[in-house]
Order: C-alpha cells, then sequence, then structure tokens
C-alpha cells in the first residue's frame, strides 16, 4: 500500500514537470531585432534610411495599389529635423492602402522637393499652403508636370531629404534635415498666383524656356516680352482645369528680342492690361 502511494506521488510529480501540449499545435520561434532608440529621437531622425542633398530621394512602388487622390498633407516640426505626410483615398472615398509608383527628387538649386506621382492620382483635396518652418516654406499640388498630379515642397534654404511610403493606410512620408553646406538658393519668383521656376532674373539664352505654375481659378496665363519701345512676344497659354490644384505651363521660344527685356508673366484684364503676376528683368543676346 505504502508503495502504491509512493508511485501516484512519483507519477503526479513527473506529470508537473511535462510541458502542456498547445491546442494550437507547436509553436514556432521566429528570430527578432530590436533597436532601441532614445525617447528623445525624433522620428524623421530615426531609422538608417539615408537623406540625399541632390537629384534622386527616392523611386518607389508598391503592387496592387488603390490610390485615386491626395486627401491630406500634414506637416510635423520637429527637434532638428521636419516631416511631412501625404496621405491618399481611394476611389470610394476611404483611405487607400497603397500608393503605387512614386518619385521625389531634390532640385536643390531651386530648393525644391519634387514628388511625382502615377496617372492614376488625378484629384486633391487640397492645393497649398504656406508654412513658417525652419526647413519647409510651404507646398504646392501641381496638374500638368507629371502623368499624375505632383506636389513640390519649397524649402526656406538648403536641406537634404528621404523619403519612404506605408501602406494600409497609404502615406507617403518625407522627412527633412539641414544640408551639410548652407548655400544660396535661386528661389522661384512667385506674385499674383504664379509660380515661375524658369527663368531667373539676369542673363538669359535662346532657347528661353518659360516654366512655372498658376493658381487655381486662373484659366489662361500671359506671357509678353517687352522693352520702352513696345511688346515682342504675346502669348496666353490655357490653365484651365476641373480639378482645384495649381496648373503647371512651359512655354518655348527659340528666338525673340536682344537687350534688357522685360518677362511677364500673369494675368490680364479685358483691356489687355497686366493685372497680376511676375516681372523679371532679363538680358537676352
Amino acid at each position: 500500500m505504502r508503495l502504491r502511494s509512493l508511485l501516484i506521488v512519483i507519477v503526479i510529480a513527473a506529470a508537473a514537470c511535462t510541458p502542456t501540449e498547445q491546442e494550437s499545435g507547436p509553436t514556432t520561434i521566429v528570430p527578432t531585432t530590436t533597436t532601441t532608440l532614445s525617447s528623445d529621437t525624433p522620428s524623421c531622425l530615426s531609422g538608417e534610411l539615408p537623406f540625399v542633398e541632390q537629384g534622386v530621394v527616392a523611386a518607389l512602388d508598391s503592387p496592387g495599389r488603390d490610390a485615386r487622390a491626395i486627401a491630406g498633407i500634414r506637416w510635423h516640426a520637429l527637434e532638428g529635423c521636419e516631416r511631412i505626410e501625404v496621405e491618399f483615398l481611394s476611389a470610394a472615398g476611404s483611405p487607400a492602402s497603397r500608393i503605387g509608383p512614386v518619385g521625389v527628387s531634390m532640385l536643390a538649386d531651386t530648393g525644391i522637393v519634387r514628388v511625382t506621382l502615377s496617372d492614376a492620382i488625378v484629384d486633391s483635396a487640397v492645393a497649398d499652403t504656406t508654412l513658417n518652418g525652419d526647413l519647409l516654406d510651404g507646398w504646392f499640388v501641381i496638374e500638368g508636370i507629371a502623368d499624375g498630379l505632383a506636389v513640390d515642397l519649397h524649402l526656406a534654404g538648403r536641406a537634404a531629404a528621404r523619403a519612404f511610403t506605408t501602406t494600409s493606410p497609404a502615406r507617403l512620408i518625407i522627412d527633412l534635415v539641414p544640408a551639410e553646406e548652407d548655400l544660396p538658393i535661386a528661389t522661384p519668383a512667385a506674385e499674383g498666383g504664379i509660380i515661375l521656376m524658369s527663368p531667373q532674373a539676369g542673363v538669359g539664352l535662346y532657347p528661353l524656356q518659360i516654366t512655372g505654375y498658376s493658381a487655381p481659378g486662373i484659366d489662361a496665363v500671359r506671357v509678353r516680352l517687352s522693352d520702352s519701345t513696345g511688346v515682342f512676344i504675346d502669348r496666353s497659354v490655357s490653365t484651365l482645369s476641373p480639378v482645384h490644384v495649381w496648373h503647371a505651363f512651359d512655354i518655348g521660344l527659340t528666338d525673340g528680342p536682344s537687350g534688357s527685356i522685360d518677362l511677364f508673366v500673369g494675368t490680364v484684364d479685358e483691356d489687355e492690361e497686366p493685372v497680376s503676376g511676375v516681372e523679371v528683368p532679363l538680358d537676352l543676346p
């Protein structure tokens, strides 16, 4: 009897030391890597993705895209960096899951980070905003630069950028930090709903490329070359669009007047008199 009791105790003890079988089957242990960051490290400085000061920042893509419109653009000013988040909507009006192809470039000399989107993204709930950041002055959503919409981030000075996307919800995230060298930039001329990318004031050459974009609601942009004696070239380019965003224009002049010339890009009234726009002095051969 004492032997039987001893055997029962041994069996119970052995059962207590045996792992319990899980109903879900055997457990698979997956190796993980954990990076510990200081709680004071801003999100736009975390991670190992490099920053770029000139040229292509990122060429991104995500299969199974469903983004059809820009829902909004958020700006976060953090310690030592700034973050921009572009959000997207699907055709149903809900947050998109994937963006599709995206290109991000740093146009360092003009102080612009340009985002080009696929031809599937043709609408936007926002058009522009002005900011007061140390790195970012504002942004513009533009039609006519790429197959789809584009977004130009206008910088306050030289900067470096990196970019990546997220899914579900679909977002494009761009981080900015100051450039290593604070060189001057040729800021585009802006006035009266016109952003003139080129030419810059000063010496110019033919062929003369006149590029930029106009604000929503401007149906046509007038381009004039003149001096004190009169107007030499007077052209109008349509910027009419059903999409409430900025619209790009691009005019090439193979030849024209020489000497000290005034370039006007803007709008005119019924009497063909300038109403608002950009005036740039040029010295042409």
